[in-house]
């Protein structure tokens, strides 16, 4: 059996990661699930495993800085919402990754990567510094340039909004709509998932699968039910606005950067 480690920090990408995993690779088995850089390199430190897949950001903090506090030599498949711009540097080292939302398709190209690569004893596997990596991606995405302004129709008119002018983006009925600061709001032909990688993170958090939300926008964070968040928001969205568990941590981290 090929022993896999997942560290990801919202449990629904996880068990969903599993159960693609089960699935399309019934010779693997998933031995643990973690969810943070600490629980990682403890992990790590005692145990082998034959392949990982990481996500890039966790709960406390960027996953490349396991590969600070211990030596892994391990095949990783990287999982991330990052774009393009980051991934043009892990081709450049021949890591593998997937793109969140997580496809069942890409997943099994993937992992028949891997087996190709790790598992034909006619191969020498390459030796990668995860390290270095990490530095290339980080770099990457540092100078990556944001989307800054929206075209948007009001009746017959055409106008630009800023990203400053921009409180949030929701989705409903299959439509996606961008809410100004003066809350107005516009639709746009764009899914929250396309739109997700064109925003500065420093600025917009993906708060769940409906809305991503400004920094400036949200008034307070009140707890909700079962460590869940409730955001307050101005202006305020046609729905409450819940942050998850899985999710509250990075929340956390994001409003007090």
């Amino acid at each position: 059996m090929v022993k896999v480690l997942i560290v990801e920090d919202e449990m629904p990408s996880a068990r969903k990661l599993k159960a693609f995993i089960d699935k399309v690779a019934t010779d693997f088995e998933v031995v643990d699930i973690l969810d943070s850089v600490s629980q990682a390199v403890a992990f790590l430190k005692q145990e082998k495993v034959d392949l990982i897949f990481l996500d890039i950001h966790l709960s406390d903090g960027n996953s490349f800085s396991i590969f600070e506090q211990v030596k892994v030599q391990t095949p990783i498949i990287f999982t991330t919402a990052f774009n393009q711009y980051a991934l043009d540097a892990f081709q450049q080292v021949s890591v593998d990754y997937l793109l969140k939302p997580l496809e069942k398709e890409r997943l099994i190209q993937a992992i028949q990567k891997f087996r190709d690569i790790h598992l034909n004893p006619q191969k020498s596997s390459p030796q990668i510094n995860y390290e270095d990596l990490g530095k290339l991606i980080l770099n990457s995405v540092q100078t990556k340039e944001y989307q800054e302004r929206f075209m948007v129709h009001y009746r017959d008119v055409i106008r630009s909004i800023t990203v400053d002018e921009v409180a949030a983006f929701y989705a409903e009925n299959k439509t996606v709509y961008i809410v100004a600061r003066d809350g107005r709001q516009y639709d746009l032909h764009i899914t929250l998932e396309q739109l997700e990688s064109k925003l500065n993170p420093k600025d917009f958090f993906r708060a769940n699968r409906k809305c991503i939300v400004h920094i400036q926008s949200v008034r307070e964070a009140v707890v909700y039910s079962k460590s869940k968040l409730k955001l307050n928001l101005d202006p305020s969205l046609p729905f409450d606005v819940i942050i998850s568990i899985d999710k509250t941590p990075k929340f956390k981290q994001w409003l007090s950067k």
